[in-house]
């Protein structure tokens, strides 16, 4: 069905329908985002993220039409910002929900079974092809920690995509890489700030530890005006926590410190490269005497 619609969803609807999604706040703007990787832990994480796309329908006609990105936290549960999916408030009845995974060749329809729009979290689920659940990790984060964003940013797909059509065609996330710089509170709800670059139309998306295990998801930047540095802000890991706990949804949780594929590629490339042990030489002196003595008689 969402293949369907958005079949017919000509390029000049995409330009009528773009602005309802992105004019939004200039001085902080609801996002999410990407990174770069080799074949590791990021890549293996970047199987269970997805584009969501929302397509809503009224009286025949698309009146608006939106995307963001989201990852499993179960095989047909997905995670996103609850901004992401703003049109059911709008449109109620009339929102088509469909989800991309980065691989394969088809798109599946989904449908939201929970919100908390106060700390923009959705949980949406999917008939489909079942996709690999990350992991979040619960532990601390230590601030100038590299981090990576992954997601769907929408300047790209302004810059790339050909039609409407394009945005339910498997790809994989754009990725992008930064520091961690603190814990922050934006109304009212723990955020991680970190310098990743991240881009509107990925909102939604996880923010990953070098061990590819999310440690919050995407929602906002700043805009740096004249010169000033932008930053993104991350719904924190404890939140998502508490969301899925109350949305009675399990989830795969980590408390361990992270040790990634490419610090022990690292480790074992320099063990390999260590100089034999030297030969010791015989001791001179006598042999230690036993800590004990048979008793004489």
């Amino acid at each position: 069905m969402v293949a369907a619609i958005l079949f017919h969803l000509s390029r000049s609807l995409w330009q009528r329908a773009w602005p309802l999604w992105a004019a939004l706040p200039t001085a902080l703007l609801l996002c999410s985002l990407a990174g770069p990787a080799r074949a590791d832990d990021i890549s293996a994480t970047a199987r269970g993220v997805v584009r969501v796309v929302t397509i809503a329908i009224v009286d025949d006609e698309v009146v608006g039409f939106g995307h963001g990105s989201g990852f499993a936290v179960a095989p047909n549960r997905i995670v996103t910002n609850a901004h992401v999916v703003e049109l059911l408030t709008r449109y109620p009845g009339n929102v088509v929900i469909g989800i991309v995974p980065s691989e394969g060749s088809k798109s599946y329809q989904g449908k939201v079974i929970a919100i908390d729009t106060v700390h923009d979290l959705a949980l949406i689920e999917f008939s489909g092809t079942p996709l690999p659940p990350v992991a979040l990790y619960t532990g601390l984060v230590s601030e100038g920690g590299m981090v990576t964003a992954l997601g769907y940013p929408g300047n790209v797909d302004l810059a790339t995509a050909r039609s409407a059509v394009d945005y339910i065609h498997p790809l994989s996330p754009i990725r992008t890489e930064g520091v961690f710089s603190g814990r922050r509170q934006m109304s009212g709800t723990d955020v991680l700030l970190h310098t990743a670059g991240i881009a509107r139309g990925n909102s939604g998306g996880p923010l990953l530890d070098p061990c590819g295990r999310v440690i919050g998801v995407n929602s906002a930047i700043t805009r740096g005006e004249e010169g000033d540095s932008s930053f993104g802000f991350a719904i924190a890991d404890s939140e998502l926590a508490a969301f899925l706990t109350k949305a009675k949804q399990p989830f795969q949780a980590v408390g361990m410190p992270c040790t990634s594929i490419a610090e022990i590629d690292k480790a074992e490339r320099e063990a390999t490269h260590k100089p034999p042990p030297r030969p010791t030489r015989p001791s001179a002196t006598r042999p230690a005497k036993p800590c004990w003595r048979a008793r004489q008689r």
